[in-house]
């Protein structure tokens, strides 16, 4: 009996350290995220990430906080000879935080280290030469980019290719610690999740089999990872078309997201 009570108490000590740390959490990241940004990030995010130019002006403003909590968070390490500037930080940051806009979020917990290199780099060691590959997404980080690929995607807000939206969609995948193509859902949506995205992949399979014409990149065919992270880059930049042609899954989407990018373009 003794023992159980001493455990008992020692299991409450630990949860309520647990949640005064949360609660502090929570504390500092409300303050840095109520900051006001740079005026020189602003700059970065107007010229290199056209998204936000549509964005109404409420989400402008939760975006500029979000990439404050991000950047703090965050560690950028360069590679191949690129050294980490602000304005590759930012530019990042702003294109990565829009997948958190309007809801609860944690900021990718497992993400520590973003790897940037200046180009293509190769795989799966990473060395310092070129390659062909434009990004990676690991369980539990790090995510590694291209800033030339990083940059482009950016400044090109409707050509449904992102590799900072398709790598860090992997990061919310992978939040449960698999990519599996289904990211945590509330409970209310899992059944139309999964029929919908089932469905719709297995319709993109037939089609890159065949080699014929498909809205989304025929790479979402691969696994249902990489499906969720195909359309996911097709949902923020080429809203209208995907709506009109997926509505069933689009909705899937605004469901998760919290948003509606259609109604940025009218």
């Amino acid at each position: 009996m003794k023992s159980t009570i001493i455990t008992t108490l020692t299991l409450l000590l630990f949860f309520c350290i647990w949640q005064i740390f949360k609660w502090r959490k929570q504390q500092k990241r409300q303050q840095i995220f109520n900051l006001q940004t740079p005026s020189k990030w602003v700059t970065y995010i107007e010229n290199n990430v056209a998204i936000y130019h549509f964005l109404p002006p409420k989400l402008q403003q939760e975006l500029l906080g979000h990439i404050n909590v991000f950047l703090s968070e965050k560690y950028f390490s360069g590679h191949a000879g690129l050294e980490i500037t602000d304005e590759i930080r930012v530019t990042i940051a702003a294109q990565a935080c829009l997948l958190l806009l309007n809801r609860k979020t944690n900021y990718f917990p497992h993400l520590k280290t973003i790897l940037i290199y200046p180009a293509g780099f190769k795989n799966p060691n990473h060395e310092d030469k070129p390659g062909h590959h434009l990004g990676e997404s690991w369980v539990r980080g790090p995510v590694v980019l291209s800033w030339a690929d990083s940059i482009h995607g950016g400044k090109n807000a409707n050509d449904g290719s992102n590799v900072v939206i398709h790598e860090f969609a992997h990061q919310l995948d992978q939040a449960d610690g698999a990519g599996d193509g289904r990211p945590w859902l509330d409970s209310a949506h899992l059944k139309t999740w999964g029929k919908v995205m089932s469905k719709e992949f297995k319709s993109l399979i037939v089609k890159a089999k065949l080699r014929n014409r498909s809205f989304f990149n025929h790479y979402g065919a691969t696994n249902p990872a990489e499906f969720f992270a195909v359309i996911s880059e097709h949902f923020y930049e080429q809203p209208r078309t995907f709506k009109r042609k997926h509505p069933d899954l689009y909705q899937v989407l605004v469901n998760y997201y919290k948003i509606d990018p259609v109604t940025w373009l009218e």
